[in-house]
């Protein structure tokens, strides 16, 4: 009987651990699963934190934000694109050339980079002072398909603007994908040659510039581009196309009338191909001859031929 009694109280003993053990497992499990849910919930506001500022400052945001550009000193210029170095550039445009710079000290982070673009040669003080009044109109300007200018350095030896750098590269790179537009493209971060772009895509890009055009020309005063093409049509990581190197921009000119329909210059403006005869024979920049050089970019994109 004692023995019967001393092995039920054993067992006893034992059933009891073993559910303590029970216990003590399951409250373990519980205590790192709650763990795991606090950090994976953590982890998910963080990257959604991230994905916030990151599109805060994409191309997109910075469209639409409608700020100001700042003032960027020239040697901040100088040492981000290390002394406008050949590593660093990624493009020629109108206005000279185009460096790749990651952080300017003077602006905001933006998530793509900067381009900095920069004249060829000094712009001596009748030429700094067009640039300022160049300046001040596209200060005027703010649509979300329109390269917004973040910065400008009017120092006569370099004078320089400053905008967010489209890693999609130009919608003319896209279509064409010659060896020299490859290269541009694996400067910014294309490892391997971007797929050709779709129809839909084109299309996509052609609407978004349009509207930036459509915009321009319904300022008061009008603002007139003279030089778009299919290179100066710009695509961000996303896709969406921008109207890019206003630099050529002018206020239009008041008619006797006082309506305000054009430009008249002694210099011609735009690449060949894309220039609408009126420009060549008389000289005058209007909203058609806008419109002439966005329907050769019409033909260009949809058919992948060249301008000429």
């Amino acid at each position: 009987m004692r023995a019967a009694a001393e092995a039920a109280e054993v067992a006893a003993a034992e059933a009891e651990a073993e559910a303590a053990a029970v216990e003590a497992a399951v409250a373990a499990v519980a205590a790192a699963e709650a763990r795991e849910a606090a950090e994976a919930e953590a982890a998910a506001a963080e990257a959604a934190e991230a994905e916030a500022a990151e599109a805060a400052a994409s191309v997109a945001a910075l469209a639409a934000a409608a700020a100001p550009p700042a003032a960027v000193p020239l040697d901040e210029l100088i040492a981000a694109t290390d002394g406008f170095s050949e590593a660093c550039k990624v493009g020629e445009g109108g206005f000279g050339r185009v460096y790749r710079a990651d952080a300017l000290p003077s602006l905001p982070r933006v998530a793509c980079g900067f381009a900095v673009k920069t004249a060829l040669v000094g712009v001596g003080a009748q030429g700094l002072a067009e640039l300022q009044s160049e300046v001040r109109t596209l200060s005027a300007a703010c649509h979300p398909s329109l390269l917004p200018l973040l910065g400008v350095c009017l120092a006569q030896a370099r004078a320089c603007l400053v905008y967010p750098l489209c890693c999609g590269g130009s919608l003319e790179d896209r279509l064409y994908r010659s060896p020299a537009a490859l290269q541009r493209l694996r400067m910014l971060g294309f490892e391997t040659a971007p797929p050709p772009l779709s129809s839909a895509a084109r299309l996509r890009v052609l609407r978004d510039a349009a509207s930036a055009l459509h915009y321009l020309h319904t300022l008061s005063p009008m603002i007139l581009h003279r030089d778009v093409s299919a290179g100066n049509i710009l695509l961000d990581e996303r896709g969406n196309g921008y109207l890019a190197d206003v630099g050529f921009a002018r206020a239009a000119e008041a008619t006797a009338g006082g309506q305000v329909s054009h430009l008249s210059t002694q210099r011609i403006f735009g690449k060949p191909g894309y220039m609408d005869p009126i420009i060549l024979n008389d000289g005058q920049a209007s909203q058609l001859t806008d419109g002439f050089a966005l329907g050769i970019t019409l033909l260009v994109a949809l058919t992948g031929r060249g301008a000429l």
